[in-house]
C-alpha cells in the first residue's frame, strides 16, 4: 500500500475548494488592512491641514472632518478584526491547530480615539 494513497476526484475537490476559501479570505483581508492603512493616512493628513487641537483654535466642523475620517479608519478596522477571526474559523476547520504566524502576517491596526470637542 505505501505511503501514497489513492484519492478520489470528491476529495481533491473538497481540499481544492478548502484553500481556495482560505485565500479569498485572506486577500479580502489584506484589502481591508490596505484600506485602514489608507484611511489612518487620510486622518494623518487632516490633522495635518487643520492641527492636533492642542493650540486650542480648532474650529468644530475641523473637529467633525477628523473624527468622520476617524470613524471611517475604525470602521475598517472592525471588519478586518471580523474578517481575521473568520479566517482563523476556515483555518480550524481545515485542521489547523496554530496560528502564531497568522498575526504576523495579517497585522491588524489599533483604532484610534476621536476628538473632543
Amino acid at each position: 500500500m505505501g505511503i501514497c494513497r489513492d484519492t478520489s476526484g470528491m476529495e481533491i475537490d473538497m481540499v481544492k475548494e478548502m484553500a481556495e476559501g482560505l485565500g479569498n479570505t485572506g486577500a479580502a483581508l489584506e484589502e481591508l488592512i490596505e484600506k485602514a492603512g489608507q484611511a489612518r493616512m487620510e486622518v494623518a493628513r487632516l490633522r495635518d491641514i487643520y492641527g492636533d487641537g492642542t493650540s486650542g483654535d480648532f474650529r468644530s466642523d475641523h473637529i467633525e472632518k477628523i473624527n468622520d475620517s476617524i470613524g471611517k479608519y475604525n470602521s475598517l478596522v472592525t471588519r478586518a478584526q471580523s474578517v481575521l477571526d473568520w479566517l482563523l474559523i476556515q483555518r480550524e476547520a481545515c485542521g489547523f491547530r496554530t496560528h502564531r504566524n497568522v498575526s504576523s502576517f495579517y497585522p491588524i491596526p489599533q483604532k484610534m480615539r476621536l476628538l473632543k470637542k
